[in-house]
């Protein structure tokens, strides 16, 4: 601790078994191993302290740099808000003016329309298959093309 030989603390007792004596040595002694104990106490604890306040500091430190990537991350979502919606925004400028347009071309419903020169009656009709068959037809096509049939097994004994 303080760099002391053992042959320096032999000397350090002899001088006080001398100067103290017998009597007191032991009392002298066990109070100063209690402020040996103390002491020893005291530093422990003021380390214990410097190495909290150190963690603190670093705790400090990572939280300061989470909060700055989540300031930069909140930064680039409401850059990315504002130009989404900058395109709306435009995609709904771009619908209302083609909705503009449509209104001006409106096709005349009242007049009949004509299957390649002929009458919309003579056109053939298209065939549209309901939503209910076409799940039907997916069951069915996803059934195994042949039964599997179970093989027995036959157990020879013997």
């Amino acid at each position: 601790m303080f760099g002391l030989g053992f042959g320096e603390i032999l000397l350090i007792a002899v001088v006080a078994l001398v100067v103290l004596g017998p009597e007191r040595l032991p009392k002298v002694a066990r109070s100063a191993g209690l402020w040996v104990g103390r002491i020893q106490n005291f530093i422990n604890n003021v380390k214990t302290e410097l190495s909290e306040q150190t963690g603190v500091a670093e705790f400090r430190q990572a939280r300061d740099s989470i909060e700055a990537a989540a300031r930069s991350f909140e930064l680039d979502v409401n850059n990315n808000v504002r130009s989404i919606r900058g395109e709306v925004d435009a995609l709904k400028r771009q619908i209302a003016t083609d909705e503009a347009a449509e209104t001006e071309t409106k096709i005349n419903l009242s007049e009949p329309l004509h299957y390649s020169g002929t009458n919309l009656s003579d056109a053939p009709l298209v065939h549209r298959v309901s939503l209910h068959r076409q799940a039907i037809q997916r069951r069915r096509d996803m059934r195994p093309r042949h039964r599997i049939t179970p093989k027995l097994r036959i157990r020879r004994h013997g």
